[in-house]
């Protein structure tokens, strides 16, 4: 299983590992609740929460290994902000015969224009027409390389 784990690209092998760990770390604190509390309705929530980030990460390690993701590569043209805190908000990639517009999730550090944008998204994710390119609102992990 630990070489299988290596043949799946190191941005979704991160995100494996991340929500495994969220998943472990909540089911931990369900325990420690109901030990400390003994109240099933105050640590349902992370027992929950625990078993589905678990669950999403064990599928997330399976597309993986079975190659069920499409890798996107292409160039950032465009970079849009939030107001005040100047957030990434949405990239626009740059890839021969269309713009792909993606709206980013989470934080990113240190991405100029020119930089290479890898995405990796599942093969269903739909995909939107939008201003002459196409729209994806969901993948499974980015990785960016800096232009040398």
């Amino acid at each position: 299983m630990k070489n299988e784990f290596r043949r799946v690209p190191e941005a979704m092998q991160r995100q494996v590992v991340l929500r495994l760990a969220v998943g472990a770390g909540f089911l931990f604190l369900f325990l420690v609740l109901q030990i400390c509390l003994g109240d099933i309705c105050f640590s349902l929530p992370c027992l929950l929460f625990g078993g589905g980030m678990i669950v999403n990460g064990g599928l997330l390690f399976y597309n993986g290994i079975k190659g069920n993701f499409i890798r996107i590569q292409g160039i950032c043209r465009q970079i849009e902000t939030t107001g005040i805190r100047k957030r990434i908000k949405n990239l626009y990639i740059d890839m021969e015969p269309y713009t792909l517009k993606m709206p980013v999730r989470h934080r990113i550090r240190n991405l100029i224009r020119g930089d290479t944008v890898i995405i990796y998204l599942s093969e269903k994710t739909p995909v939107y027409e939008q201003d002459k390119g196409y729209l994806i609102c969901s993948y499974y992990a980015l990785e960016i390389k800096k232009e040398v």
